[in-house]
């Protein structure tokens, strides 16, 4: 049986961001990872049209996140750059973007 993660990953991929957000996040009680799982979680809400909430995880990731960690830093900092783009959507692209996600939900 896969775990949380991996489920999130599998709709991850597939772009299914509602139910991959909701397998990251159960994923978190019992994970190592947490800094990419909250990284994951970020670039979800983005997907979804929440930059704000993506925001908060991004900076709860990086609390977490060891400077010694150079794959982990590099995922971080692109998605970084993915919610200053995602910022720059006019509402109504947010808006299409949560309606989008409320249908593959």
């Amino acid at each position: 049986m896969a775990d949380a993660f991996d489920e999130g990953k599998k709709e991850y991929e597939t772009g299914r961001w509602s139910k991959a957000f909701r397998y990251f996040k159960e994923s978190l009680k019992d994970t190592v990872r947490v800094s990419e799982v909250r990284i994951l979680m970020a670039r979800c809400l983005m997907e979804i049209g929440e930059p704000d909430k993506a925001e908060a995880e991004l900076k709860n990731a990086r609390q977490v996140l060891a400077d010694k960690d150079k794959e982990m830093l590099q995922a971080f900092e692109e998605a970084w750059r993915l919610l200053h783009d995602t910022r720059r959507l006019t509402p109504r692209e947010l808006e299409e973007r949560r309606k989008k996600a409320a249908e593959n939900n």
